[in-house]
């Protein structure tokens, strides 16, 4: 997965993490560091501590609870920069790709003669930076079992020659390429092509039977080494 941009708070924040930071590899030198399950040692964690209440406060979908980070990951990017950067890039994408999807699915529905009447989506950012999405909806609709079946089968019928087509549009798009490489090829002028990447991610469907019902489902939608602030300890 590739996730790059951050916002112009950061290099303000970045300034006063790198300050604390060697602050505490100081203190390190003359304290023994404690390994916890799960996270680093203590110093590490109030890094994580730290940069985590940093991301609660200035993205909302970390204040709401809709996106669980793991805590390796979480810990890579409190002591690196560049993947600090691309985290954040995609925090701060997480509203339009929300409002992309409540859109597409209510227009899907529609269709179809229903209408979504609740939309919840969570984020996980797994150890090795990949991300899962999970949608859960619920839709008014007078359509039987039988009806509520075809039309289940008909979706995913249509996300298949969907998913054709798109194939079939990037294996043209990138013989266009190489007819223009092919071109320009052997003359003195060097032409870059710039293109901006959408993150890499994965999303499950899950539609309800009441709003209660998927509610209580995204609350069990966690990462198993999701970060918390309440495990850290100070030892």
């Amino acid at each position: 997965m590739a996730i790059t941009g951050i916002g112009s708070n950061y290099n303000v924040y970045e300034s006063t993490y790198v300050a604390q930071k060697n602050e505490a590899a100081k203190k390190a030198e003359t304290k023994e560091t404690a390994t916890q399950t799960g996270v680093t040692a203590n110093i590490e964690n109030g890094k994580v501590s730290d940069y985590y209440s940093y991301l609660q406060k200035n993205y909302d979908c970390m204040s709401k609870g809709n996106v669980s980070i793991s805590s390796q990951y979480l810990q890579q990017c409190a002591g690196d920069g560049a993947k600090a950067k691309e985290l954040e890039d995609f925090l701060k994408k997480i509203p339009e790709l929300e409002k992309q999807g409540y859109e597409e699915l209510s227009a899907r529905n529609r269709a179809l003669g229903g209408t979504v009447t609740y939309y919840q989506q969570t984020w996980m950012i797994n150890k090795d930076g990949s991300i899962q999405s999970t949608v859960y909806s619920v839709t008014e609709t007078g359509m039987t079992n039988a009806e509520r079946m075809k039309k289940n089968m008909d979706e995913r019928l249509e996300k298949q020659k969907e998913k054709k087509e798109e194939e079939e549009k990037v294996k043209e798009q990138k013989e266009k390429k190489a007819e223009q490489e092919e071109r320009i090829e052997g003359t003195a002028d060097e032409v870059v092509v710039s293109e901006e990447k959408e993150p890499d991610f994965t999303v499950k469907y899950v539609e309800a039977e009441s709003e209660l019902e998927a509610a209580a489902m995204a609350q069990k939608e966690k990462l198993e080494d999701a970060y918390y602030p309440k495990f850290d300890q100070t030892i």
